[in-house]
């Protein structure tokens, strides 16, 4: 019998995401090392009761996240054990770590919609106020921390920052250094609000993991240098992929944007001995 635990039928959540779930969990939790066989195609159809159809899709997502790799005729193996990376709070710019390397972001993106439109009542106060017709330009991205999908955030900013758009094509692009280059517009100060909610349908789907699942949610207004707010955000975070801590020493006087990054350090692994398994 495999040490997985069986699928919850009542569930709405697919057969193939709760496989997925399942497995990842048992990686993460140690069950097995790097290198690694997982139990065949057909042991798992056996052990779920469920489809090889839904099994393979279940992999399929596990390999793009490259959590496992496949290989013709021998099975699939866990490629790698890994903890959530980390995302330092500085007290100074900038979100989730935009700055990096040459002003590259040290998370890819892809952008679900970037454009101008109607802002929610509450980022109007925030940043609409020179808009008498409460447009803004609303940019809303999926973020990963390398293959794996970590974050969802959605940022509203003024009109005038619409002409980043072509900037951010490349996935690794910063939106505060492409504002710094594109508008001469420096954020110089950050205010953020952190909450633990459940995830409704919608992010699930978008941060892959079930209604209802606990994330984190960050809510942040930027601030240029002369005090204006520029920049209302709220990112949604798998904090099993990235862990959000704070960190208040820094002094935002003179700080450069790359001393003043979120940082991304390895975590370190943390294996499980059999019969021990951690709370979940």
């Amino acid at each position: 019998m495999l040490a997985l635990p069986q699928l919850d039928r009542g569930s709405t959540a697919p057969i193939w995401f709760q496989i997925m779930r399942a497995i990842e969990t048992e990686i993460a939790d140690g069950a097995w090392s790097p290198g690694d066989r997982l139990p065949s195609e057909s042991e798992l159809c056996g052990h779920f009761s469920a489809s090889r159809t839904s099994v393979r899709d279940a992999l399929a997502r596990l390999e793009s996240a490259g959590i496992i790799s496949r290989q013709q005729g021998k099975g699939a193996f866990v490629e790698r054990v890994q903890g959530p990376s980390a995302w330092t709070l500085p007290s100074a710019p900038s979100l989730l770590g935009e700055y990096s390397e040459q002003g590259r972001s040290a998370l890819s993106s892809q952008i679900l919609r970037a454009g101008i439109e109607p802002l929610p009542s509450w980022a109007a106060a925030v940043v609409g106020r020179d808009s008498p017709d409460g447009q803004g330009f609303v940019l809303e991205r999926v973020r990963a921390v390398g293959a794996r999908t970590a974050v969802h955030v959605i940022n509203y900013l003024p009109t005038r920052f619409a002409g980043v758009i072509p900037d951010l094509r490349d996935p690794r692009a910063s939106l505060y250094a492409t504002i710094t280059r594109v508008a001469d517009v420096r954020i110089a100060r950050m205010h953020r609000t952190i909450e633990a909610v459940a995830a409704d349908r919608i992010l699930a789907g978008l941060l892959d993991i079930e209604p209802g699942h606990p994330i984190v949610v960050v809510e942040a207004v930027a601030y240029d240098q002369s005090g204006e707010p520029i920049d209302f955000s709220r990112a949604s975070v798998r904090t099993d992929r990235l862990r959000v801590s704070v960190d208040t020493g820094f002094d935002a006087a003179g700080m450069t944007s790359e001393t003043a990054s979120g940082r991304y350090p390895p975590a370190p692994r943390q294996s499980r001995r059999a019969g021990a398994r951690p709370p979940r």
